[in-house]
């Protein structure tokens, strides 16, 4: 017969497994949360080239938390001939031209735009003066030629329109095809501030060297009603 401080240890360590065994199926239920999106950035900037971007890596999981995995994805370029990509996101800037940046988790992948340009000495804008109606509906175009290379950066720089010092605004860029020249930036005519008719300087501007940015001579768009 077993004596009763006997069956208590018995009771005593059939709970302690018990409980361990419990435990231990219990933590088969807990999984690590699944990586469902891969966010990429910067997304849509511009650097030189010889210049370097680190580029960021942001997973998003199943459980809805994020988590920075730049150093755990693998980093590819749509064009090495104009950006290549380091293991650890380091965009280094090759050739002119547009690039996509991935990165890449098993199955689970995200990307970003980059644009490669060389540093420009001077901005050249065509033509030098035209005039359009607000009320045509008929895109405007203009050309930048960026020296020394003599690159077509029309659709690449930066354009500012002014009138008598002051921003104008209801200009916008568009995807127009309908300008003679190829390469050339269109522009629609929206709701002007201030109102047509008006005389407009615009200008291009883009990345120089050593930071700085270059500007071309304003050339005229006359806006009539």
């Amino acid at each position: 017969m077993l004596s009763f401080r006997h069956k208590l240890q018995l009771v005593a360590s059939f709970g302690v497994l018990l409980t361990m065994a419990v435990g231990a199926g219990c933590n088969g239920f807990f999984v690590d949360p699944i990586l469902q999106t891969i966010t990429v950035g910067p997304s849509g900037i511009g650097i030189l080239v010889g210049k370097t971007q680190q580029m960021s890596a942001i997973g998003t999981y199943d459980d809805g938390t994020q988590k920075t995995i730049t150093g755990k994805v693998f980093w590819g370029s749509s064009d090495q001939t104009i950006a290549s990509v380091s293991a650890a996101g380091v965009v280094t800037g090759v050739g002119t031209g547009q690039a996509t940046i991935t990165a890449t988790s098993v199955t689970v992948s995200g990307s970003a735009t980059i644009t490669i340009s060389t540093p420009v000495s001077s901005i050249t804008v065509t033509p030098s003066s035209q005039s359009v109606s607000a009320s045509g509906g008929i895109p405007f175009c203009l050309t930048a030629i960026a020296s020394p290379s003599g690159s077509d950066i029309s659709s690449t720089a930066t354009w500012a329109f002014t009138s008598g010092g002051t921003t104008v605004t209801g200009i916008t860029k568009t995807t127009s095809t309908g300008c003679a020249v190829a390469g050339t930036q269109a522009f629609t005519i929206g709701t002007l501030s201030p109102v047509a008719p008006i005389t407009v300087s615009a200008t291009a501007s883009a990345p120089g060297s050593n930071g700085t940015t270059v500007t071309s001579t304003a050339v005229t768009v006359s806006i009539t009603q």
